[in-house]
């Protein structure tokens, strides 16, 4: 059947096969450009930056697993950004005991005092919010985890830029959240339309990152 098509309509045929391949990439194809700044106009890093898609449907649930670290005395990464249902080791590479607790409405949980070398059960963090995590012995110690609903996220390097790719084409509210916010002050938003030519989607904040505390 498919030979005899080709045969009788060798125009309609080589069309059908063009779109069949390039449609998948066309609709995947577009990147979006972040640069995060402060109060100053100095990058920031350790900006979550996450698209909500307007008017399309979000696509499947993509749980991962991810890890943060004791180590040197911190927890590292100092911030995550995960898809909602996703779960998280916290292996311990200090030669002191952790007390890793979250208090957060997100998701409260607690992995009592363990020692170096341990990698208690992962943690699956089950509703979108801000994840505050403390160790209980060490009080300078913590880190912060953003759960998503949306699978598109990034969040910013030492320059202060980050790059969502294979967006489809669309409008989205686009948002900016550091961990100074905490869980009370809104991100920024923009609502942004993504094409092949997007703008660089620039944020600045209107204030300068607290020094992270050590001990």
């Amino acid at each position: 059947m498919k030979l005899l098509f080709m045969q009788k309509f060798p125009a309609l045929f080589a069309l059908a096969m063009t779109l069949a391949v390039s449609s998948p990439m066309q609709a995947h194809a577009a990147k979006l450009n972040f640069q995060a700044v402060d109060k100053n106009g100095n990058a920031m890093s350790d900006v979550v930056v996450y698209a909500t898609p307007i008017g399309m449907p979000l696509p499947p649930s993509e749980k991962t697993e991810a890890t943060i670290s004791q180590n040197d005395m911190q927890f590292s990464p100092y911030v995550t950004a995960i898809h909602t249902g996703s779960q998280v080791k916290f292996p311990n590479y200090d030669k002191m005991e952790h007390h890793v607790k979250s208090f957060s409405a997100a998701k409260e949980f607690e992995i009592k005092t363990y020692e170096r070398g341990v990698v208690p059960p992962p943690v699956i963090f089950d509703k979108p919010g801000i994840v505050i995590v403390y160790c209980l012995l060490h009080n300078w110690m913590r880190a912060y985890v953003l759960v998503l609903d949306t699978p598109y996220f990034v969040k910013t390097d030492q320059s202060g830029t980050a790059m969502l790719d294979k967006l489809p084409d669309g409008n989205y509210d686009i948002k900016a959240w550091h961990p100074n916010m905490g869980s009370i002050k809104p991100p920024l938003s923009q609502t942004v339309k993504v094409s092949d030519q997007s703008a660089p989607v620039k944020w600045q904040f209107d204030f300068v990152p607290a020094p992270r505390k050590s001990k």
